[in-house]
């Protein structure tokens, strides 16, 4: 995994964008029984112990860009997120992020239940965008 920042921030931007893309469109597609498994995927990461958090959140971003229905933007984003996910498994193991990522999911799963997708995106690109500057700055070499 590349140190650059510019890099780094490139990567995070693009995946800030796909998966808001993703999400809004799952908004549009999901069906009932993909919300169900959605509140499931998230009652579990409630109670999962910080070591299991990682994976159980790049499986909540997954399903919820396969809930868009588009196979080539859930690969993008898939591909995205497999490259940031060694930065990110430090981001997440930082001070309460666990918890605040949580709360961000939440309103992402509500606005993805009452369908609005441009909600849902919004909700995802910011989420996105948070993670990325804590990696940034997590990862500047002052802060190391």
């Amino acid at each position: 995994m590349t140190s650059d920042p510019k890099t780094l921030l490139d990567l995070f931007e693009a995946l800030a964008e796909i998966e808001a893309l993703c999400a809004t469109l799952a908004a549009q597609r999901a069906r009932a029984s993909d919300l169900r498994r959605l509140e499931d995927a998230l009652r579990r990461m409630e109670v999962a112990a910080p070591p299991e958090y990682p994976q159980l959140n790049l499986d909540f971003h997954d399903r919820v860009c396969r809930m868009s229905r588009n196979g080539e933007l859930a690969r993008l984003a898939c591909g995205l997120r497999h490259r940031l996910a060694p930065l990110r498994h430090v981001q997440l193991a930082h001070a309460d992020r666990q918890e605040r990522s949580m709360r961000e999911h939440q309103a992402l799963v509500d606005a993805i239940g009452v369908r609005d997708g441009p909600l849902a995106g919004s909700i995802m690109r910011a989420h996105q965008r948070i993670a990325m500057r804590e990696v940034l700055f997590l990862h500047e070499p002052s802060a190391v």
